[in-house]
């Protein structure tokens, strides 16, 4: 048994009183706009607002203070890993990396300038916080968004990898200005470097092996309605096979069927009940309801036992996925006043009392 597990164990659950309860989140998404950011800086996110608040204003301020809560608190759960642990919390942190290069992707497909871009790249002291998978930098991330085009920043990215794995799709995204393609590649090489980096060292791994092989399944299933026929019934030229990564529990056979079913029939498909937010689906198309409740079945079913396993790598991702939970509850719930999304969507994207509690 690695002892600095245990360091680092104890560290973070003296973190844990950072975390905002189910109730406090509650009465958050009751406050108007104008009392949203007040309220946190009651909590430890006053330490973000009081560091941010001088270099942007509302409302691009709350997303920004947010994504940099959550990236102080995985930086928490960085800090001195025992070294067989390092990384694979590297290669899951990594994810978002991955979130940053696809959304500079976006933002040249789209036009979008380099301010538009930055503002919602998940940062903290100008930090993206793929950092601490010890690719990008900050300086660098600045340089790549200002490229030009998709061409220049995947060139840009040859150095980390990134850009050799996306350079085979740059004729085809040149040519219809489509980036699906080098997306799919992207998740691809995720799961991949995640599971290759998942050593049995304390041989108490298996309920992260587990939880890996779960969410490979999630995003097969979205991948396949994602694909699915469209309005006419067909199921045009896409091989979902092509977008189906290896990992998973569920069949490749089984992920093709689920193509061609309608959403009722889709729940014997599922892992986990979700039939709430497929009768959700049914009256509005919004395929986020079935992704977010996966991902909560999912977090409800590993997260308690993560906490359960002091020394152990299971403790330092359940700490950074509990940090997630709560940036995507907060950002739902900040999104939904800017954009006036209805209450019944709003609320489905909200999964926080059903994990913790």
């Amino acid at each position: 048994m690695d002892l600095t597990y245990f360091g680092a164990y104890g560290r973070l659950r003296a973190n844990r009183s950072s975390f905002l309860s189910p109730d406090y989140v509650d009465q958050l998404a009751q406050k108007d706009s104008g009392e949203f950011l007040k309220s946190l800086s009651d909590t430890s996110y006053r330490q973000q607002i009081d560091r941010l608040s001088s270099i942007y204003k509302l409302p691009e301020l709350a997303e920004i203070v947010i994504n940099a809560h959550m990236v102080d608190m995985i930086k928490k759960a960085s800090f001195a890993m025992p070294p067989m642990a390092s990384n694979f919390v590297r290669a899951y942190v990594s994810r978002w990396d991955l979130e940053n290069i696809k959304l500079i992707l976006s933002s040249k497909v789209l036009g979008y300038g380099v301010e538009y871009t930055d503002t919602f790249l998940t940062v903290s002291r100008g930090t993206p916080v793929g950092i601490f998978s010890g690719m990008i930098s900050g300086d660098e991330y600045s340089k790549i968004i200002e490229q030009r085009d998709i061409e220049g920043v995947v060139n840009s990215l040859v150095r980390y990898g990134y850009g050799t794995i996306l350079m085979k799709f740059m004729d085809d995204a040149r040519r219809t200005n489509n980036i699906s393609q080098m997306v799919v590649a992207l998740d691809l090489y995720y799961f991949d470097r995640l599971k290759e980096s998942l050593k049995f060292y304390n041989g108490d791994e298996g309920p992260m092996s587990e939880y890996i092989s779960h969410l490979i399944d999630i995003k097969n299933i979205m991948s396949v309605l994602k694909s699915g026929p469209d309005s006419n019934g067909n199921n045009g030229s896409v091989d979902i096979k092509d977008y189906i990564i290896a990992g998973g529990n569920i069949p490749d056979s089984r992920l093709v069927e689920m193509r061609a079913k309608d959403a009722d029939s889709l729940k014997q498909y599922m892992p986990f009940k979700i039939d709430g937010a497929i009768e959700a689906y049914k009256g509005d198309a919004f395929l986020s309801h079935i992704e977010t409740a996966l991902k909560a079945e999912l977090d409800r079913k590993y997260l308690k036992a993560f906490d359960s396993l002091p020394g152990s790598i299971e403790s330092l991702i359940g700490f950074i996925i509990r940090s997630e939970i709560e940036r995507d509850e907060l950002r739902s719930i900040w999104l939904s006043k800017q954009y006036a999304v209805s209450k019944e969507r709003a609320e489905s994207l909200r999964t926080l009392r059903l994990v913790v509690s």
